[in-house]
């Protein structure tokens, strides 16, 4: 598999128009804008189901090129959760939540 892609609301109730959303992009197949399709076309579809708003709750901080393409997408960076991250070495790295409007 190429790409792992998750989609579905953020929270139920009075928050369940805010959609969440999920991607990672194989280390083989990065470099060919697979990530930028996907969001592209997730906030196009978002904005049909009736969402409102697009977040990602966790983009590790280190990741500069998924947070470059968000930034560049108009997604803004909510602030930083220290250690909202564990890797698969068990350290805590810190993550940098975005939101979109789908005005």
């Amino acid at each position: 598999m190429s790409a792992f892609i998750s989609q579905h609301p953020n929270n139920v109730g009075r928050c369940s128009h805010i959609s969440n959303a999920s991607y990672a992009v194989s280390s083989g197949e990065r470099g060919k804008h697979i990530g930028e399709q996907l969001v592209k076309d997730y906030l196009s579809k978002a904005k049909q189901l009736g969402f409102r708003i697009l977040q990602f709750n966790a983009v590790v901080e280190s990741n500069i090129h998924a947070r470059h393409l968000y930034e560049r997408l108009g997604f803004v960076q909510l602030g930083t959760i220290p250690g909202g991250f564990r890797t698969k070495d068990g350290h805590y790295v810190n993550i940098c939540p975005y939101y979109h409007t789908l005005d």
